[in-house]
């Protein structure tokens, strides 16, 4: 019974395998979405996928967003279903008020205070153009001169060679003391395919600059309420000589080879076989001239009969019948990248109060704190992908994997005078996953990551999906999604140890156990649900600033909502969350948090321009927010001063003539009421009200 199980099994499996590159039709499920307008498409049609080769095939492609109702969004901040604590400004650190464990399993590389400002291999894409796209964004302010400035550009250069960048530079002064940020990032990719599609390869680099004025918030915070100083320049802060900079690079390259090529060739036509000289023939060239011996018959044969049959016979041709396989055994990918960070925290005034709760200073009179961070990784893995794309709807996925990364770190030593070498850290992790489509109505993913050897030995992420369409192709009644992961966690090499001249420890975590389920409804475009994320030995930066560990479980429940519609002329967005931890001694979070955004449409100039007024209003409730301490760049807990209740609202006009988007925008127009009650971090008081004028102008050819 077992060994037919098992046959049956492995028959299945590559029945699968086989049926992958060709997708059956199935009327239960609703129809998948079509990465395509539903008009005919012409040449300002541009869609977009991940950079990564997976991603090409296997997801739907995205299409670039030309409408005019979200011209005017060019905060990074506010394109997410999140708010975010900020420091006064545009471009510097930053925290979600919803809670997410930002990090991956294995060495940590990431920047979890200024990610929405960095562009690496995960943000990177890949756009897809009938005609060279670009498109140029420019905002700018009339008050403080804040500038913002965006190209980003497409094109195929040759058959199969195409080549995407984008440039960015942002400069704002801000209205505080000290609170300048000038943030830069530029990064390009190109991908080609070889004209049988077998082997592929990609290559990318980015580059990052991030330059940071930190001012510590402000002194007092009822010289900002209570508004009777007008000038904020003049407001007195923690910090007037202090900048954070941040160097975030890398380059990569990806390519891939599949195991069978994509066509078979089948003979459908043979020539005639070749005639063989025997006795019969020979009898009948003697009674034809019998004068002629047997040994002028064998020379008549060879110098003047057989080369005639055999130039009659390769004149034949043999046909072949070409056909796309069917049945494939799959890729082998190979994918390369370098990455380094390099974090300086300088201070010409390390005495100033602020810093004195903290370690003893090594250096009383500068701070020049470095940080560089190296990594070399490279994953090998095989995956069963074959030559067709497919719109989220795969029959069966499957792939498997090894990824090898060596890390170095350095940082500046104050007993030395130099910067040296502190550690090297070596990791192996083994890596796979699956989808399963049934029936074209189920889908079934599931991922993991397990590091086998080396740094954080043990730590693993496994991540699992179901997700059902209900309904038919002909009445669709949305989907329900149930995710789950679980996930064992060490402390970052940040946490364990940390050496500067305003902070110090060595630390010896236990690592942490991350389980989290979410549900959710979707239709169309509205989605809710609810999800719960319980931890064990929670490792997080308590009131002192520093990093601690809490021994003990806890665990975080969230309600949430968004949505999308459009009424007519009327256009509806905006998301909603619930949210409560079961431990607030080591964690705060605001009980509700949103933001709706609406617009009204109108055709002017004979339909030849569309007029677009909106109003955007973000809201949340009290809570003591995390405090953000720059030399460390990370927000803490504090438990003094609790921020929310203050409605955040924007005024947009937008205007779009043919591919142009031209918009002027009016901020934080609640301080117009006179209530200055408005921070969105602990002594970092809100942006103020200004006034921005935009243009997001897309060009082709």
């Amino acid at each position: 019974m077992r060994k037919r199980l098992l046959y049956i099994f492995i028959i299945l499996t590559f029945s699968l395998l086989g049926f992958s590159q060709e997708p059956s039709q199935d009327s239960v499920v609703p129809k998948k979405p079509k990465a395509v307008p539903s008009f005919p498409i012409d040449s300002t049609f541009v869609t977009y996928t991940s950079y990564h080769f997976d991603s090409i095939f296997l997801k739907s492609t995205k299409v670039v967003d030309t409408s005019t109702f979200h011209a005017p969004i060019f905060e990074p901040l506010e394109k997410e279903h999140t708010v975010y604590n900020t420091l006064s400004n545009t471009g510097l650190a930053h925290k979600s008020m919803r809670f997410k464990n930002l990090r991956d399993t294995g060495f940590d590389m990431s920047l979890p205070a200024y990610n929405a400002f960095i562009q690496n291999e995960r943000n990177i894409i890949c756009y897809q153009s009938v005609l060279p796209y670009s498109e140029v964004r420019y905002v700018m302010t009339s008050g403080d001169k804040e500038q913002h400035l965006n190209v980003r550009f497409g094109r195929q250069f040759l058959r199969r060679l195409f080549v995407s960048f984008a440039i960015k530079s942002e400069m704002s002064p801000g209205v505080f003391k000290n609170n300048k940020s000038t943030n830069n990032y530029f990064w390009i990719n190109a991908h080609y395919f070889t004209e049988n599609q077998r082997y592929a390869a990609l290559f990318y680099a980015y580059r990052n600059k991030l330059d940071m004025q930190e001012n510590g918030g402000i002194v007092n915070d009822e010289t900002y309420i209570s508004h009777t100083e007008t000038d904020n320049s003049v407001i007195t802060t923690n910090l007037s000589n202090a900048t954070t900079f941040i160097k975030s690079s890398g380059i990569g390259f990806e390519h891939y080879f599949n195991l069978l090529p994509q066509t078979t060739k089948t003979v459908v036509e043979k020539p005639l076989p070749r005639p063989t000289l025997d006795s019969l023939t020979i009898d009948s060239l003697r009674i034809v001239s019998p004068s002629v011996d047997s040994l002028m018959i064998d020379s008549l044969m060879v110098d003047s009969i057989m080369p005639l049959r055999d130039s009659i016979i390769d004149s034949q041709p043999v046909r072949y019948e070409t056909k796309t396989r069917k049945f494939t055994l799959g890729r082998i990918c190979h994918e390369f990248n370098f990455q380094r960070n390099s974090l300086t925290y300088n201070e010409s005034s390390p005495s100033v109060a602020f810093y004195q709760p903290h370690d003893s200073l090594f250096n009383p009179t500068k701070t020049t704190d470095s940080v560089v961070v190296q990594a070399i990784r490279n994953t090998l893995k095989w995956n069963s992908l074959g030559y067709q794309k497919y719109n989220d709807d795969i029959p069966f996925f499957l792939y498997a994997g090894l990824t090898h990364g060596f890390y170095k770190l350095r940082h500046y030593d104050y007993i030395e005078g130099e910067s040296v070498t502190v550690r090297n850290y070596q990791q192996l992790s083994v890596n796979g996953g699956i989808i399963i489509n049934l029936f074209r109505s189920t889908r079934i993913t599931g991922q993991a990551d397990l590091v086998t050897l080396g740094y954080h030995i043990g730590d693993f992420d496994i991540r699992g999906q179901w997700k059902q369409f209900l309904g038919t192709t002909e009445r669709n009644f949305g989907a329900a999604i149930f995710n789950a992961e679980i996930k064992r966690q060490s402390a970052s090499w940040f946490e364990e140890s940390y050496y500067s001249n305003h902070f110090r420890w060595e630390n010896d975590f236990r690592a942490s156990t991350y389980l989290t389920f979410d549900l959710k409804y979707t239709f169309r475009e509205y989605c809710i649900g609810v999800k719960q994320t319980s931890i064990a030995q929670y490792i997080y930066f308590g009131t002192e600033a520093r990093p601690t560990q809490y021994d003990g479980m806890f665990s975080i429940r969230e309600a949430y909502l968004s949505f999308r519609q459009s009424l007519k002329r009327f256009d509806f967005e905006g998301f909603a969350c619930v949210q409560k931890a079961s431990n607030e001694d080591v964690i705060h979070l605001p009980l509700f948090l949103g933001r709706l955004r609406f617009s009204y449409s109108q055709p002017i100039f004979r339909k030849a321009a569309t007029l677009q007024p909106m109003l955007t209003v973000t809201y949340f409730t009290k809570f003591h927010a995390d405090a953000f301490m720059p030399a460390t760049r990370t927000f803490y807990l504090q438990n003094d001063v609790e921020i929310g209740n203050f409605p955040y609202i924007d005024l947009a006009i937008a205007l779009k003539i043919k591919k142009a988007n031209v918009f002027v925008s009016y901020s934080n127009m609640f301080l117009l009421t006179g209530n200055y009650n408005a921070f969105i971090a602990p002594h970092y008081p809100m942006r103020s009200s200004k006034i921005f004028i935009g243009v997001n102008w897309r060009l082709f050819n």
